[in-house]
């Protein structure tokens, strides 16, 4: 019984240290328009976000519709910020992004 309470703490552990992470990455986004090489923006649970290399498009992980949307040029700074504060060159500060409100489950 020790041993499976020890393996239920470490999991409540790992999970509640990937909620307090940021993570820059850069990989290949497949779209209706091909593939290319993105930015991403992992925050957490909350956000999974991209960028185009260029900076002209930036976009988000709509959970409901299961699919990429392109969100308005106002998120596109604070992409970038968020995209050096992962990659730690610059100090971590506020940003503006976008997050679902919770809903309840059914």
């Amino acid at each position: 019984i020790s041993e499976k309470y020890r393996r239920v703490l470490e999991a409540y552990q790992v999970e509640n240290e990937f909620g307090r992470t940021i993570e820059a990455y850069r990989s290949e986004l497949d779209s209706g328009s091909g593939t290319r090489t993105v930015d991403f923006l992992r925050i957490g649970r909350v956000a999974l976000l991209y960028q185009t290399l260029d900076g002209e498009e930036t976009g988000a992980w709509d959970r409901t519709a299961g699919s990429w949307t392109v969100l308005p040029d106002t998120y596109r700074q604070s992409v970038r910020d968020g995209l050096r504060i992962a990659r730690k060159q610059v100090a971590p500060d506020l940003l503006y992004i976008p997050v679902t409100a919770a809903q309840e489950a059914k």
